[in-house]
């Protein structure tokens, strides 16, 4: 497997010297990551999603979703919190996953939630709802080198 660290690197550090936040764009084998990065600096980074919009995904059952999902389940050790399914949608052909059990604090609760879509793309964002009030997206922070570790494990669990 290649590498998609240098460009990746290459896009941080573009992002970084322009203005510190902007869309991370890396074109790979099986795709196009995304990031809408809020801020970048030298060791880390900040985003509210993260994606790879791929062509594979185009006509998958949801059985080889649930198979990808498991996959990135396996990977994505990493993170704050361990992912875990939620839903299976097969009007939808989708798999949504959130962190389980989620970070709980005195009135918050926050999580990431990845979803992995046929018809191409697989998203990790994390949410903060606070009681009483909608969940909203809240900047994920990660190192250079996580970013690219969680873009490299989105390309993996296609194979």
């Amino acid at each position: 497997m290649t590498t998609i660290q240098p460009d990746i690197d290459r896009e941080l550090k573009r992002i970084q010297a322009v203005s510190g936040r902007g869309l991370l764009q890396v074109d790979c084998d099986a795709g196009r990551i995304e990031a809408d990065l809020v801020a970048v600096d030298a060791i880390g980074c900040s985003f509210q999603t993260l994606g790879l919009s791929t062509p594979k995904l185009a006509d998958t059952s949801l059985n080889d979703l649930k198979n990808i999902s498991d996959a990135l389940i396996s990977r994505l050790t990493y993170l704050l919190e361990p992912i875990g399914i939620v839903e299976a949608d097969a009007d939808r052909c989708s798999v949504q996953m959130r962190s389980n059990p989620p970070k709980k604090g005195e009135d918050e609760t926050s999580y990431y939630e990845l979803m992995v879509r046929r018809g191409g793309d697989i998203t990790l964002s994390r949410y903060s709802k606070k009681s009483g009030q909608l969940r909203q997206i809240i900047p994920a922070n990660v190192t250079r080198e996580v970013l690219t570790r969680l873009a490299e494990d989105f390309i993996a669990a296609l194979e």
